[in-house]
Order: C-alpha cells, then sequence, then structure tokens
C-alpha cells in the first residue's frame, strides 16, 4: 500500500506542466519563450493600440496586408526610438526584396521618419529589423508634445514563404542633456582596420535574439553556427570607443564539390536600441573565410550627422553583434561552421554627457534581471522545484514513521 502511494505521488510530481508549458511555444524561435507583451496592431490607424515606452512587444504579420499601425504618446522634452525586428521561421523562403517597411508620423500627417531593410538575398531568412526616431534638437521635426503613428509594412514577393513572421516592437527613450551640458563634437567612424585581436579562443554560446545575446568583451570567441540560423552576441561599447568584429568563418567538411553561397556568410550591428548600425556579408563554399564589422565611434552628437553607421553609434551601451549563415550552405557541407569572433575596442573612454535623467531607464529586456521575462519565471521554476522536493521529503518522513510503526 505504502510503495503505490509512493509511486503515485512520484509520478504526479514528474508529469509535464501540460497547457501551462505549451504556452511558451514560439515559431520564430522552437522550444524557447516567447518574449515580450502581445499586442495587435490595426489597419486603421483610429483603433492603433498604444505603446509604452520600456516593454518589449510581439505581433505577427501575415504578407499581403495594409500597414499595422500603433500608436504612441511623445512629450516634447523625450527623444524616442521605435525598433521593429521580424523572425521568419528559419529556413523558411523569401526574396531579394522582402523585408520591412516602417514609417512615423504625427497624426496630422507631418512625417518624422522612415526606415526600409530588406534581406538582400534569396532564401537568406533571418531575424531583420530596423528602427525610426524622434530626436529632439533644433531643425529636426515632429518636436511637439503630440500623439504620432508607427506604421510597419511586410514586403513580400509571391514566391515567399506565406506564414505570418513573429514581430518583435521595442519603443524607447531618451532624457535630454542636463542643463548646462554641451553635447561635444561628432566622431567619425575609424578609417584604418585595425589588426584583428589574438590570442587562445574562448567558448561562447551565441542567443537566438537580442534577449539572449551572449556577452562578449574584447578577445578571441569561438562558437558554431548552423546553415539558416543567426547568433547574437552583445558587446559592451564605451563613449569614444568602437568596436571592431572580424568573423572568421572556418572552412567546413564538404559534401559536394563545387558547391557555393553568393551570400553564405554575414555579420550585422545594432547599438543599445536595436538600431542597425551596418554589417558586411561574404560568399562561402566550405572555404575558410572572414567578414569584418564595425560600429561608429560612439559620440553624443553623432545622431545629426548625415551617415547611418555614424548616426547610429550615438549612445554607449550594448551593441549587438547577429552572425548568420545562409541555408545554402547546408547543401554542400557538413553540420554548424566554426566562427571564431576577433573583437578589438579601439579609442579611448570618454565620460558619459550630462543627462537630465537616465538615459538607460528604458533598456531592460526580458530575460534580464531588470525586467521581467525568464528572469521573471525562473522563482516560480525554483518554487515548483522546491515544492516538489519538500512533497517528496515529507513523504519519506512519513513513509519511515509508517515503517516505524509498523514494526512497534
Amino acid at each position: 500500500m505504502i510503495r503505490r502511494m509512493v509511486a503515485v505521488v512520484v509520478a504526479a510530481f514528474l508529469l509535464p506542466a501540460g497547457p501551462a508549458g505549451a504556452a511558451f511555444a514560439d515559431s520564430a524561435a522552437p522550444g524557447r519563450q516567447p518574449r515580450g507583451e502581445v499586442v495587435r496592431g490595426e489597419p486603421s490607424t483610429a483603433d492603433a493600440p498604444q505603446l509604452t515606452a520600456g516593454v518589449l512587444y510581439r505581433d505577427t504579420l501575415p504578407p499581403g496586408e495594409d500597414a499595422r499601425h500603433y500608436a504612441v504618446r511623445l512629450d516634447a522634452k523625450n527623444s524616442a526610438y521605435l525598433a521593429v525586428f521580424a523572425l521568419p521561421e528559419p529556413g523558411s523562403e523569401v526574396a531579394f526584396g522582402d523585408g520591412l517597411d516602417l514609417s512615423l508620423e504625427s497624426t496630422d500627417g507631418t512625417r518624422c521618419d522612415s526606415g526600409y531593410r530588406t534581406f538582400s538575398a534569396d532564401g537568406a531568412a533571418r531575424p531583420l529589423g530596423t528602427w525610426v526616431t524622434r530626436t529632439i534638437g533644433a531643425d529636426e521635426p515632429c518636436q511637439e508634445a503630440h500623439a504620432y503613428i508607427l506604421s510597419v509594412t511586410r514586403k513580400s514577393a509571391g514566391t515567399s514563404d506565406p506564414a505570418p513572421w513573429p514581430l518583435r516592437i521595442r519603443l524607447t527613450t531618451e532624457p535630454p542633456l542636463a542643463s548646462g551640458a554641451t553635447p561635444g563634437p561628432a566622431a567619425s567612424a575609424g578609417t584604418q582596420t585595425p589588426a584583428p585581436a589574438a590570442g587562445t579562443a574562448r567558448g561562447a554560446a551565441g542567443g537566438a535574439d537580442f534577449a539572449g545575446a551572449a556577452e562578449l568583451g574584447a578577445g578571441v570567441w569561438r562558437d558554431e553556427v548552423p546553415p539558416g540560423q543567426t547568433r547574437f552576441y552583445e558587446v559592451p561599447v564605451d563613449w569614444g570607443r568602437q568596436a571592431w568584429i572580424d568573423a572568421e568563418f572556418a572552412n567546413a567538411q564538404v559534401t559536394r564539390a563545387g558547391g557555393f553561397a553568393a551570400s553564405g556568410v554575414r555579420v550585422e550591428l545594432y547599438n543599445p536600441r536595436w538600431g542597425f548600425v551596418g554589417g558586411a556579408g561574404g560568399s562561402y563554399s566550405g572555404k575558410q573565410t572572414s567578414v569584418t564589422a564595425t560600429t561608429g565611434r560612439v559620440a553624443y552628437a553623432n545622431r545629426w550627422e548625415p551617415e547611418d553607421k555614424v548616426s547610429a553609434a550615438r549612445f554607449a551601451g550594448p551593441y549587438y553583434v547577429a552572425v548568420t549563415v545562409h541555408r545554402d550552405v547546408a547543401g554542400f557541407v557538413r553540420g554548424a561552421i566554426p566562427v571564431t569572433l576577433r573583437i578589438g575596442l579601439e579609442g579611448d573612454a570618454q565620460a558619459a554627457p550630462r543627462y537630465d535623467g537616465d538615459p538607460d531607464a528604458d533598456l531592460g529586456l526580458p530575460g534580464e534581471e531588470s525586467s521581467g521575462g525568464e528572469s521573471a519565471l525562473r522563482p516560480a521554476g525554483f518554487a515548483s522545484l522546491g515544492a516538489g522536493t519538500v512533497l517528496l521529503l515529507s513523504l519519506a518522513v512519513w513513509v519511515a514513521s509508517a515503517r516505524r510503526r509498523t514494526g512497534a
């Protein structure tokens, strides 16, 4: 009798959670928890849902629709940044010109900013995004405290996979400089490529998205990227400094002679607010090759510079590195591609500008200590484990006591 009761309790403790666990499925990243608060953009601006700064939102975007609209209310003091990312299924079919088209306008029709990104290669499905900004400053548009509309449009060819793209949408704000503080000069991007970082490579495990990015410092790092996949890393870049990323894609076991992918490997960089900084790509045939990408030199006044790479390097903080291997590489090599990341930080660190507030207040992500997501779920998981352990220990004590009573 006692043994049967023990078996029943242990079996119940070991059963999977069922519906609660199923809620964590995400087609963009199988086996990972979806991150963000669910929101649904509307075709009519009159019905656009309101976005709040500091919250990570998720939506889905099917092809063939008009723009999805989201509402934001901005004051006349803080700059604002809206980043939107699509996460198509790895390996799914996309065309060269498929991508995202963003627009930020005031409700009176004034265009504040626009952004457009494409995959730039057939079959190159990967996390893809860009941003639009409302920058406070002289001669900048949309300076008023007003209601604004973010419009998101998916561009897809008729031959592309019609599955909806999961979206991640993020609004962050930045306070102005304190009274009497000066922005200092802009800093042009370095033009001379430094020698790649040297030394023994340390292991790294890149994440599938920004929230799971592995933090890396200057030095040499080693990971593997399967064809059709993207790995994310973050590199802290201080004021006055510039990150150089040299990604070496090693030779692989070739299974088909003459195999070649024109856009086989790619490295892209994003700033702390997910604004696209720049990137580079290259062909891959199973032989060793490398790709170099760099941020601008970080300076507050870069925001008023015309070059995108310089303008995006307007904040210090975690810059994100996305490393992608094209799905077609799987057609002529076996397994994942070993990647060595040589990360260099150039320039002298400078003092941060004096802000009238905390510039990082909105930057917490799910999975980090400053916000919800995985970190918020971990205590619940450990609590469940603790309760189960207590249950089993209590049962063990009860069984022992029962046996002593029977012996007596």
